[in-house]
């Protein structure tokens, strides 16, 4: 029957299974950035490509930094970062100097947000 000692026992895991229930969330909601250090250090050293003039050396540059991303397989989480890759990568062939450190840019401030854990 209930007697004492299993209702205290009943309190005890009832107050267990709470605080587990509110921590759960938080502690998943916590989520770690992938890391893009890499794709990040590429496309600086196009940027100073660019800068310096030598679009084709970029246009290098970027073609091995979008066959390293599409091996990656984080195209499908980070489609944003995808299809600005996509839009620097058509200015910085096209030659346009201007455009192609303006996309760059874009794309790196989009590489710093994308770094940042994600608290949902």
């Amino acid at each position: 029957m209930l007697n004492r000692t299993f209702l205290k026992r009943a309190l005890h895991v009832g107050a267990v299974c709470a605080i587990l229930g509110m921590l759960v969330p938080t502690l998943s909601a916590a989520q770690s950035a992938p890391d893009l250090t890499i794709y990040q250090t590429i496309a600086k050293d196009a940027l100073k490509m660019v800068a310096a003039g030598d679009m084709s050396a970029a246009h290098k540059k970027l073609l091995d930094l979008e066959a390293k991303w599409d091996s990656s397989g984080l195209d499908a989480s980070l489609p944003d970062l995808d299809e600005q890759m996509d839009t620097m990568m058509v200015a910085v062939s096209r030659g346009d100097k201007k455009k192609s450190t303006a996309e760059l840019n874009s794309y790196l401030q989009m590489i710093a947000e994308a770094s940042k854990p994600s608290a949902h």
